[in-house]
This record gives structure tokens, sequence and C-alpha cells, in this order.
């Protein structure tokens, strides 16, 4: 049996791997397999709850590893999001949606409503746009899973642990 933390899991792992970095085509992408995978799910069954559980997952995911890394490097979370905003802006254009969704879900209780409100919006607007927000959220986890790492707070397989039983328990709740 498949517990809800899996596709999550699955999405961050396909986010480390470097094919998810050098994919041609969209449907090449090891990321954008998990987004697709969880979404022809929902489509046979008639329900978007593959894709909801991914998309909150992922969220969860994102919120906790910049909550991590804002802790240990003794900053706030709205300077982590900008210092990202920021090196993203140096690559290439900088995923809005991502960054919008991370300062709503960032706020507390609040932000969760917002998040979600957020989150909804977006999928009846743009449901494409949606899609690419969850392949985002994955390449964002991979960011702050290597920061992580380079800045020797945590390994990549123990960072790996510990969002699986963030998860787990954030399913479990």
């Amino acid at each position: 049996m498949t517990s809800l933390q899996d596709p999550v899991m699955d999405l961050v792992r396909a986010s480390l791997d470097p094919a998810a970095k050098t994919a041609r085509l969209r449907t090449e992408s090891p990321v954008c397999q998990v987004v697709i995978r969880a979404a022809e799910a929902d489509l046979a069954t008639g329900t978007l709850d593959k894709i909801n559980q991914l998309a909150i997952g992922a969220g969860v995911s994102a919120a906790g590893l910049t909550a991590w890394l804002a802790e240990e490097r003794d900053r706030e979370t709205a300077v982590i999001i900008a210092d990202f905003e920021k090196t993203a802006a140096a690559v290439g254009p900088v995923p809005a949606p991502l960054v919008e969704m991370l300062k709503t879900l960032l706020t507390g209780p609040t932000g969760m409503g917002q998040t979600a409100e957020f989150m909804v919006t977006l999928f009846h607007d743009d449901e494409e746009a949606f899609y690419d927000l969850i392949v985002d959220l994955g390449g964002y986890i991979a960011s702050c899973i290597n920061l992580l790492a380079v800045h020797d707070i945590s390994s990549c397989e123990d960072t790996l642990d510990a969002l699986y039983d963030m998860l787990d328990a954030f399913f479990a709740s």
C-alpha cells in the first residue's frame, strides 16, 4: 500500500535527479513524469485527490525546508525566499507563482487559508500553471536540500529521511 507521502518523495527524488535539469522535453523530465502520473491517476478516477496531495505535500515540504534553513542560518523565512528570488533571477525567469505561494504559506495559520485560496484560484484560472507550480516546488525543494548539504547542516539522505518523517506526521494528522 502506498502512503500519502510516497508520491511527494518521488517528486523530491526526481527533482534531485540530474536529468531534471537536462531534459529537453517536459515529458522526459523525471519531475514532470511524477506530476503526469498523478494527473493521469486522477483522470482515471475522476478526482483531484492525487494531484492535490502532491501539491499539498510539496508545499508543506517547501515550507518546512525553508523554515529549517532559516532557523539554521539565523534568518527570517522571508530572507530565505528573497535570496531564492535573487538567485533564481540570475539564471532565468523567477517562477512567480512559486514565490507567491511560499510567501502566503509561511505567514502562519492565516497563510494556510491564503495558500489554499491561491492554489484553488490558480488551478481554476490556469491548470497548466498549477502543474508547473508543483514542478517548480520540486526544484525549490531540491535547492533547499542542496543548501542544507552545502552548509553542512544535513546530508541529502538525512534530509530526505527527515522530510519523509515530517510528511508522515503531516498526513497522519
